[in-house]
């Protein structure tokens, strides 16, 4: 393959990996303008973008047998085509129902595209250049979600949040037109088998932990239904985990928990990508709903804190090397955790430029530690292991930004409804709950800190 055809065929992959992950928040800063038109609580509106993040969690572990079994061209072709579906359903729904069904179906494809891409770029390049490349693929890719709310204020107020996914059609049939053009087959093909078992197992088990986790925030208490399908979700995940570890070709390869150091690593990242997410998902409502400012001015406030995180990513990597994993995580999430409590002390006269500049500041940290606990964890594992880790890595990643999201939603239609049950103004009650989503986030952070006390300053190879 020459060198510009190369180069054709890595803009249209990024393109497309690009569109899905910026997707993933456009909806933030459009959610209160959904909700009014609609007429859905802030707890159901929500699932727009959790119920991204899990279908997307969902589907992840499924690209590797697609990798292997579809030829790239049309699995990429077909990943787009599915996204253009969800798109368009989601910009012509008449109701909620229909929009979130839309969502779902984006969801699918970004979960096959974010673990897609990085693998064919590893493929295309040698190690000589793979680092640059990966490094700016991970740029673009991550700046998605950074400018997703950003996006979404700005066209929220000057056109309908049906212009959110109507801006994505003609990109996505460009993309799809490239990919006839420039897209080649160069991962080769390999046998391989889906256990069915497991996808399913995987879907009824999370599907019911975050549907009972969403019902606390929906119905303010711990009904019996709830408590059902909390056992019955817990029960199922257990019962998954346990067949992967029998399986001689498991759908997740759950051995990778064996290596101490990558129990920990991914435990830190996991918390980490969570609290951000979470954060992201509540903070243009609190901007909107709190400090009333207008859906413009809300993404506006987010906009220095993805130039921080563009900046931050290059350089978290060379401070691992330089000073090791144990000063560099301190002071990420040092940073994360001093910068999140005082989010759950926010009132209507917190000015915007205290929320924005802590905000900023927080994402920084969180960047920061971010790329170093993944590779920490990774460090522990053989090279026979590594693509597994990373793959179950993400996977845990995008499963717990939606738990994270639908606890810190749940939290802030409790912390409201026991407002409202306490005789509070219903300014007083929205404010509140608020403050109990931060701190829920805030809880993150804290547990994530503690836990940096077990790190060792370089993780060695404990499984081979």
């Amino acid at each position: 393959m020459s060198r510009q055809n190369k180069i054709l065929m890595v803009i249209t992959l990024l393109c497309g990996s690009f569109i899905t992950a910026f997707s993933e928040t456009l909806l933030n800063n459009g959610l209160p303008t959904i909700m009014a038109e609609v007429h859905v609580s802030e707890m159901t509106v929500q699932w727009l973008s959790t119920g991204y993040m899990l279908a997307a969690g969902i589907t992840m572990p499924l690209a590797a047998y697609l990798t292997n079994s579809v030829k790239l061209k049309p699995l990429f072709s077909i990943t787009m085509l599915i996204f253009l579906v969800g798109t368009v359903i989601s910009a012509l729904a008449q109701n909620f129902a229909l929009l979130l069904i839309g969502r779902l179906i984006e969801g699918v494809s970004v979960g096959i595209t974010m673990p897609l891409v990085p693998n064919v770029l590893a493929l295309l390049f040698s190690p000589r250049h793979r680092g640059t490349v990966m490094g700016l693929a991970g740029i673009i890719i991550n700046f998605g979600p950074a400018a997703g709310p950003t996006v979404s204020g700005i066209i929220v107020d000057y056109f309908s949040w049906r212009m959110l996914f109507i801006i994505l059609i003609p990109v996505c049939i460009v993309v799809l037109i490239a990919t006839q053009l420039f897209v080649k087959n160069v991962v080769p093909a390999k046998p391989s088998s889906l256990d069915v078992p497991s996808v399913l197992v995987s879907m009824a088990g999370l599907a019911m932990l975050l549907y009972s986790l969403g019902r606390v925030g929906e119905t303010g208490r711990l009904d019996w239904l709830t408590v059902a399908l909390q056992v019955a979700g817990i029960a199922i995940m257990v019962y998954f985990v346990k067949r992967q570890l029998k399986l001689k070709k498991p759908l997740l390869e759950m051995r990778v928990f064996k290596a101490p150091s990558f129990r920990l690593g991914a435990t830190l990242a996991l918390l980490n990508t969570s609290s951000l997410m979470a954060t992201e998902l509540m903070l243009p409502l609190f901007n909107q709903n709190v400090l009333k400012v207008t859906p413009t001015v809300s993404g506006l406030m987010l906009i220095p804190s993805a130039l921080v995180m563009m900046v931050v990513s290059p350089i978290a990597g060379r401070l691992y090397d330089q000073i090791g994993i144990k000063r560099v995580a301190f002071l990420g999430f040092g940073i994360g955790l001093l910068t999140t409590i005082p989010m759950a002390f926010y009132s209507p006269t917190t000015s915007i430029f205290t929320v924005t500049a802590f905000y900023a500041i927080r994402c920084g940290g969180i960047n920061l530690a971010y790329s170093p606990v993944s590779v920490y964890g990774l460090n522990a594992l053989s090279q026979e292991y590594v693509v597994f880790g990373n793959t179950l890595m993400v996977n845990m990643n995008q499963i717990g930004n939606a738990f994270a999201n639908a606890m810190a939603a749940s939290l802030q239609a409790l912390g409201q409804k026991h407002g409202i049950a306490h005789q509070l103004s219903m300014p007083a009650s929205v404010l509140q709950g608020f403050h109990w989503s931060f701190w829920s986030i805030a809880f993150l952070n804290i547990i994530a800190f503690a836990l940096l006390f077990k790190l060792k300053n370089r993780s060695t190879v404990e499984l081979k």
